[in-house]
């Protein structure tokens, strides 16, 4: 019989720290839970209030306002457009690419040379 009851103390015991050890562990649970939905309720204001000012700042109408007032743009006059033949690069005629490079033996497979891709004006 006392066997019994000192089995029945013991397992008592360890039940009861065991419980206790779980129901500390859930308040830090809890308390974690808590601050991150505190700081997901920071977070959503603070989106909040960005797009509020995105929609602000690009409000087409305000652009308009500061364009004219910084940037002095006015509109394109016939006398800016020029062809192509008329810009310095197009005047001249490119010599055929074959000319332009000696022969070379067929490299081995693998990634192109980046030196054979550049061009000169």
């Amino acid at each position: 019989m006392i066997r019994l009851a000192v089995i029945t103390v013991f397992l008592f015991s360890v039940i009861s720290v065991g419980l206790v050890a779980v129901k500390t562990r859930v308040q830090e649970m809890e308390t974690r839970l808590s601050v991150l939905q505190r700081d997901i309720r920071s977070d959503r204001d603070a989106i909040r209030v960005l797009k509020a000012e995105w929609s602000h700042l690009n409000d087409p109408t305000r652009l308009k306002r500061l364009a004219d007032t910084y940037l002095k743009l006015s509109p394109v006059t016939s006398a800016q457009i020029a062809s192509v033949k008329a810009l310095p690069f197009a005047a001249e005629e490119p010599e055929p690419r074959a000319a332009q490079q000696p022969a070379r033996p067929s490299a081995p497979p693998g990634p192109p040379e980046v030196a054979s891709r550049r061009t000169t004006p």
